[in-house]
This record gives C-alpha cells, structure tokens and sequence, in this order.
C-alpha cells in the first residue's frame, strides 16, 4: 500500500529540487539588484533627479500595453514620470520593445524600462525593482499600477497628494474585521487594514533590507499585496485609502479569481486585523 506514494514522491521530488533551486537562485539575484533593466525609451534618470518611478508587472494582457503608455503619458500634476516594466513572460518580450518603440509621446512619459524574468515571480517582481531603485540611491514614493487599470489623467498626483514618507496608500482599500473576507470597502483618508498593489503609493524605504524578501514565505509568494500591507504596519506606518477615479478593465485575465482562498489564508497566517 505504500509503495505507490512513495514511487509518486520519488518521481515528482527531482522536479521539486529543481523547482526550488531555479526559485532561490532568482531570489538572491532579485533581491540584490542583480539584474540589469533595459532602457526602451529616453533615457531613465538618477535618483537624484525628482523623476516619479512608476512600477508594473506584465504577465498575460500584451494587448494593454498600448493604453498603458498613452494613461501614463498624460498624467498631469506629477512631474516626469520613469516607467519600469517587470515582464513574467519572455514570449511577450519583442511585442512589448515594438510597441514601446512605435509610441509617439511627449507628455509626461520620460523613460520606459523592462526587465523580463525567466522565472514568473509574479506581482513580487515589482518589489525586486524598487529594491534595486533602493540600492541605487533612490528615496522618496514609489507608484506600483496595475496593466488592468484605466486611470484618470490625475491619477499620479492624487496618489502624491496622499502620500507621506514612511506611508502606503492606494485606492484598492479596505477595514477588516480580522479577517480578509469580513471587510468593507474604506473611506478616502481612512486607516485601512488592507491595500493592494494597483493603484497605490508607498516610501522605497519598504525594501530597504533584503529581509522583505528573505522573510516572506514561499507558499505565500503570490499575494505579495498582504505582504506589503503587513510590512508597513509592522513598522508602524499609516495604510491610507485614497480617493481617485480607477477603472478595472480585462476582469476575466485578473489572477484574484485562483488567489481567493490562499489570500484569505495569508492574511489569517499574518492576522493583520489584529495589528490595527
């Protein structure tokens, strides 16, 4: 009776191995900054220069990436804007430098960075490169938007005017009642128990140890929204709602639909609810 799990184990714990290696060997070259981000176009600026970096990962809606240049680019009241792209499928990589390429701007889009990863780390990848913002030199916010959000020209600068040093906030805000699902949706300027990554504003000082990283559990890798939630109360910074037009689009694509339960479970893991 036992001889079958334990030939099902010997077959599937090679690939595992493997599996796991491949993971830890892109973790310590992510965390550290070890990773070189390709210029599209401009010129991306120093730290010093008081340019915006705005983050986003890529996985299945290539077709976006047209209507994400052109939201950005016509953002107003922020200043000069540094789009980084973190890019979880290479297939999509040439479809991304053409149309990055064929973009006629002028607006407030100054550079288009893309970095694409081998290894699909999910929303993570968007931390790996504010850390290597953070390491650089770079300290102020940081903007992280989703490719499945049409936003309003004032998007940048309603997230700006919301955010203070050592602070997160975003739209995707809620209060909870100690757990994930017995929420409500927050008020603008409320202290929320819950932010997500889309549409949200927080100090590069988050990653400022590669203990964000080392410290977050494997299995938990892709509900990175809670992670980052849970680090900011930790060290006590206020968790915001903000109050700015967003409108989600491609629902169907979206990954929450397979993450439902093992959010769920994350936040009970954490209990941020009992961190208010």
């Amino acid at each position: 009776m036992t001889r079958a799990p334990l030939a099902r184990v010997r077959r599937l714990a090679p690939r595992r191995v493997i599996s796991a290696l491949r993971w830890r060997r892109a973790m310590a070259r992510y965390r550290t900054g070890g990773f070189r981000l390709e210029t599209l176009r401009g010129e991306r600026s120093p730290s010093s220069t008081g340019r915006l970096p705005v983050i986003m990962c890529l996985w299945n809606r290539p077709e976006r990436i047209d209507d994400v240049l052109r939201l950005l680019d016509g953002q107003t009241g922020a200043g000069e804007i540094d789009l980084l792209l973190w890019n979880n499928r290479p297939a999509d990589a040439a479809f991304y430098r053409s149309r990055i390429a064929a973009f006629r701007g002028g607006g407030a889009l100054a550079s288009v960075s893309m970095f694409t990863s081998r290894l699909n780390v999910g929303g993570l990848g968007r931390f790996f490169v504010a850390r290597k913002l953070w390491v650089a030199g770079y300290r102020g916010p940081i903007v992280t938007l989703d490719d499945d959000q049409d936003v309003s020209s004032h998007l940048l600068s309603d997230l700006l005017a919301s955010w203070t040093p050592h602070s997160v906030a975003g739209w995707w805000a809620w209060t909870t009642e100690g757990a994930y699902w017995a929420r409500k949706p927050a008020q603008p300027g409320d202290r929320v128990d819950y932010v997500g990554t889309g549409g949200c504003v927080w100090d590069a000082d988050l990653v400022d140890s590669e203990e964000f990283f080392t410290a977050f559990p494997r299995h938990f890798a892709f509900v990175e929204d809670i992670w980052m939630t849970a680090n900011a109360k930790r060290r006590g910074w206020p968790v915001r709602k903000v109050d700015t037009p967003i409108e989600m689009v491609l629902d169907h694509t979206n990954q929450h639909h397979n993450l439902a339960d093992l959010k769920a479970e994350f936040y009970d893991y954490l209990r941020l609810g009992d961190d208010r």
